[in-house]
């Protein structure tokens, strides 16, 4: 199985997502189990493209709608969740970028002022944030992919800062696409290893050296 598009697995990252308090009872992993949408995705890891592919859907009007709507508020609140982003870039922390940059998608949502968008936006940032789709956290690890993320955010928080809309589409269309292809070349990779590791283990069974 992927390392990266394992089924079940999740990493839990809330900080800066202004969810509302829970009841210690009511934990995230139990909602994820209460949640049949959850427990369908992490049955079907392969999802996490058609996860991805509905982001993609969604990103780009988004980002043109912050551009348009957002208030300095929501802007603001958009440049806090990207210098969490750096600060946690610069510690070389990929949990705590991978939690910054959930917080980061959320706020865009927010500050495309669709309330519709926003609700079912939120669904999706929780469950990315639980790994139901995939882990973050190893994508993050991959060579190049922190830097090439965390370039693509500043485009788009400079996008939308600046009331580009035209802009604001194009970098979150595009940083999604990369997110894609990202993922993809993680499950190719984590393929050869597991090529890799079995023959490796076939010839250790043929010249009888022992595991």
């Amino acid at each position: 199985m992927s390392q990266v598009l394992k089924a079940g697995a999740r990493v839990r990252y809330r900080r800066g997502m202004n969810t509302a308090p829970e009841d210690p009872e009511d934990t995230e992993e139990n909602a994820a189990k209460a949640d049949p949408l959850a427990r369908l995705l992490q049955c079907h890891p392969e999802t996490a493209f058609d996860y991805l592919e509905f982001r993609r859907m969604m990103a780009g009007p988004a980002a043109a709608f912050a551009a348009e709507r957002g208030t300095p508020a929501d802007i603001e609140k958009l440049g806090a969740c990207l210098r969490q982003m750096e600060e946690a870039h610069g510690l070389d922390d990929p949990s705590q970028e991978a939690a910054a940059d959930a917080a980061f998608h959320l706020a865009i949502y927010e500050a495309s002022h669709n309330e519709v968008l926003i609700r079912i936006m939120q669904q999706f940032i929780r469950m990315m944030s639980e790994d139901v789709f995939y882990e973050r956290t190893s994508l993050y690890q991959r060579r190049g992919v922190r830097d090439s993320f965390l370039r693509q955010h500043q485009a788009i928080y400079h996008a939308i800062a600046a009331g580009n809309p035209e802009a604001a589409r194009a970098t979150a269309d595009a940083h999604l696409a990369s997110t894609m292809e990202a993922l993809r070349e993680a499950q190719r990779a984590d393929a050869r290893l597991e090529v890799a590791l079995r023959r490796q283990q076939g010839a250790k069974l043929v010249t009888g050296k022992p595991k």
